[in-house]
C-alpha cells in the first residue's frame, strides 16, 4: 500500500469511526470427476487495497515442506490482473478498492498414498480422499493476517464427508490467520463422531481402518480434554481431531505425527498404531492448546530453541494430567518416566549444547528428542523446588496459570520460554531458573533427578547398564525392508542377523533400553520365516536413573501420591 493510503488510515483511526472491514471469504471445493477426486479448488474473495495494488502471499514453506506454491495451478483473477512472476510473493493490480476473486487448484499429488516420510506440510490429495493443513493450501492477501475471514465448503461430492475446524466460520467470522492455522479433510469413507466437552462439541474425523473404532478415540480424547480444560480452569471450546493414514506400517515399525492447531489437532499415522490406546500422545497434543500457544507462543526464528519449554513442559503436563484423571496408575506414571530416563541417559545427544541441537535438529532423531526430555526433567525438579519452598502451598501449576493469565490480559509480552523465568521468580521468590537453563539447556550438562524429587511417592535409584546397540542400521532397514549395516562385532550379528536378509517385522523391544530383548522376523532360505531375538546391548556402559513405586505404600498413601504427583 502506498504512503498516502497509510497516512489516511492513520488519520481515520482514533478520529473517525471506521466502517467494519469486509471479511476475506474463502471457499474450498473437492473437484470429483467420474467418481474420483482430481483437485482441490480454492477461491478467495476480498477487497483490494485503496491504491490499486495488493500483495498476494501463496503457500511457501511450512514444517518440512518447501516451495508449496509449486503445487498450485490454474491461478485466475477476476477484478484485477496478476503480475507475471515466480515464487510465493505475488502482486495484483486493480481499480482502487476493487472486489477481487482469486481462484486456483491443487491437483492430485503423486501416484501413491503418503508414507512414513511424507512431509506433513504438503497437502495430501488422492482420488478418494484428501487432508491438508491450511498452511499448505490457502493464499492470503498480504498484511491481512488479523483481518476478518469466513469459510465455506463448495459443492460436496455425492457420498463424501467433509470436516474442518473452519466449519464454524460459516456462521461467524474469524481471522485470516485462523484460515491458515487449520486442517481440512474429506473422503468417501470419512467417519465423524461427536462428543461434548461441557457445552462445546468435540468432533473426531477418522479416515481408514484402525485397530479401534472412531468412537473409542472420541471417548478417550473427550476424557483427556475435559481433564486438561479443568486443570487450566478454562472454558471448553469447539474442537476437531482428524486421523488420516500413512502407508508403510508393516513389520512392527510405525510412524505417528501430531500437529496442534488453535482449535484442532491433526494426527497422521501408520494404521498399525492405535491412537485410542496411546493417551499420552493425545494428552500431549491437546496440551499444546495452552503450551505454548496461549502462554506466549514460540519464537519466529529457530523455534526449536524453545522446545525445552513448549515440548518438555507439554510432556510433563501430559503425564501429570493422565495420573490426575485416573487414566494412568502410579505404575503407569513411573513406567513413562523410566522410558524417558532410559532414552535420555543413553542418548548420544544427551550433552549436546543448544547450538549442537539446533544444527542437527531436523536430521538427527536423538537431537530432536533432546529438548523434550531435558525440559520434562527440569519441570519435575522445579515443581518439587516450588513445593518445598512454599511448604506445599504452591507448585509449577501456579506458575503456568499465572503466565496464562498475564498473557491473556496483556500484562506479559514475549515468548513462552522467555516469560517463564520471570513468572517463576514472581510466583516463588528466591527460586531462579536462569542458572539451570544455562547449564542444562545452553551448555548441555546432564540433568540428574534428586533422590527426593517425587517425595515419598517414587524411589529414584541409579543402575549401570550397557548402552543400547541395535547392531545394525535400523532406520534404513525399516525403510527398505532389507537388513543392512550389520556390525560383525555387535549383538545382532552374534544372534544370526546378516546384511541382505529380508526384514518382515520387529517383535518387542524398547527403544533406548538394552535390558529388553528385541526380535526381528526375517525371511528364511526355505521361504518361511525365522525369528532372531537378542538383547540390544553394546560393549560400553552408562549410569541410568530409574524410578519405582514403593511396595510399602498403603492405599491411603497411594491416593495421596496421586494427588501430589497429579498436581494442584
Amino acid at each position: 500500500m502506498r504512503a498516502w493510503a497509510i497516512v489516511l488510515g492513520v488519520l481515520l483511526f482514533g478520529g473517525v469511526a471506521r466502517a467494519a472491514e469486509a471479511p476475506v471469504r474463502y471457499q474450498l471445493t473437492p473437484v470429483v470427476v467420474n467418481g474420483a477426486l482430481t483437485a482441490l479448488a480454492v477461491k478467495l474473495d476480498f477487497k483490494g487495497d485503496p491504491d490499486g495494488e495488493t500483495g498476494l502471499d501463496l503457500p511457501d514453506h511450512w514444517a518440512e515442506a518447501e516451495n508449496l506454491s509449486r503445487l498450485m495451478s490454474r491461478i485466475e483473477v477476476k477484478g484485477g490482473t496478476l503480475e507475471p512472476g515466480q515464487g510465493p510473493a505475488r502482486r495484483l493490480r486493480h481499480r482502487p478498492g476493487a472486489q477481487l476473486e482469486v481462484s486456483y487448484q491443487i491437483a492430485v499429488i503423486g501416484d501413491a498414498d503418503p508414507g512414513r516420510d511424507h512431509p506433513k506440510g504438503e497437502p495430501v490429495v488422492r482420488p478418494t480422499w484428501f487432508m491438508a493443513h491450511g498452511e499448505g493450501v490457502f493464499a492470503t492477501p498480504s498484511g491481512r493476517q488479523a483481518a476478518p475471514a469466513r469459510f465455506a465448503w463448495g459443492a460436496r461430492p455425492a457420498g463424501w464427508t467433509l470436516a474442518s475446524d473452519l466449519d464454524h466460520l460459516a456462521r461467524r467470522p474469524g481471522r485470516v490467520s485462523d484460515i491458515v492455522d487449520s486442517v481440512v479433510v474429506g473422503g468417501e469413507h470419512l467417519s465423524v463422531v461427536e462428543r461434548h466437552l461441557g457445552r462445546a462439541p468435540l468432533r473426531v474425523a477418522v479416515l481408514g481402518q484402525w485397530p479401534s473404532a472412531p468412537e473409542a478415540l472420541a471417548d478417550m480424547a473427550a476424557r483427556i480434554m475435559t481433564a486438561e480444560t479443568a486443570f487450566w480452569r478454562d472454558a471448553p471450546s469447539p474442537f476437531l481431531i482428524t486421523l488420516t493414514p500413512l502407508s508403510g506400517g508393516q513389520g512392527g515399525s510405525y510412524s505417528t505425527t501430531g500437529t496442534g492447531k488453535g482449535d484442532a489437532f491433526a494426527i497422521e499415522s501408520t494404521t498399525n498404531r492405535d491412537p485410542a490406546q496411546d493417551p499420552h500422545f493425545l494428552a500431549h497434543e491437546y496440551m499444546h492448546t495452552w503450551i505454548a500457544n496461549q502462554v506466549g507462543g514460540l519464537s519466529e526464528q529457530d523455534e526449536a530453541r524453545d522446545y525445552w519449554f513448549s515440548e518438555g513442559f507439554t510432556d510433563f503436563y501430559a503425564s501429570r494430567i493422565l495420573l490426575r484423571a485416573g487414566i494412568w496408575s502410579l505404575e503407569d506414571f513411573a513406567g513413562r518416566y523410566n522410558e524417558v530416563l532410559a532414552r535420555y541417559d543413553g542418548s548420544p545427544a544427551r550433552n549436546f549444547t543448544a547450538d549442537q541441537v539446533m544444527a542437527a535438529f531436523w536430521t538427527n532423531q536423538n537431537a530432536q528428542q533432546s529438548p523434550y526430555d531435558r525440559g520434562r526433567l527440569l519441570a519435575v525438579i522445579w515443581d518439587r523446588a516450588i513445593r518445598t519452598a512454599s511448604g506445599g502451598r504452591l507448585s509449577l501449576d501456579d506458575v503456568m496459570r499465572r503466565q496464562l493469565a498475564a498473557v491473556r490480559t496483556g500484562g506479559a509480552k514475549g515468548t513462552g520460554a522467555s516469560l517463564f523465568p520471570a513468572m517463576m521468580s514472581a510466583t516463588a521468590p528466591g527460586l531462579a531458573v536462569e542458572a539451570d537453563l544455562a547449564r542444562h539447556v545452553t551448555r548441555g550438562d546432564t540433568v540428574r533427578l534428586p533422590s527426593d524429587v517425587f517425595g515419598a511417592c517414587l524411589t529414584v535409584s541409579d543402575v549401570t547398564i550397557p548402552v543400547f546397540d541395535r547392531g545394525f542400521d535400523g532406520e534404513t532397514s525399516a525403510k527398505t525392508g532389507v537388513i543392512s549395516g550389520v556390525d560383525p562385532a555387535g549383538p545382532a550379528y552374534a544372534a544370526g542377523l546378516r546384511d541382505g536378509m529380508k526384514r518382515l517385522g520387529r517383535v518387542g523391544g524398547t527403544e533406548g533400553d538394552s535390558r529388553v530383548a528385541i526380535a526381528y522376523r526375517v525371511a528364511a532360505a526355505d521361504g518361511g520365516e525365522r525369528l532372531i531375538q537378542y538383547l540390544p546391548a553394546g560393549r560400553a556402559t552408562f549410569q541410568l536413573q530409574t524410578v519405582s513405586v514403593p511396595q510399602s505404600l498403603s492405599p491411603a498413601q497411594r491416593a495421596a501420591c496421586v494427588r501430589d504427583l497429579g498436581g494442584t
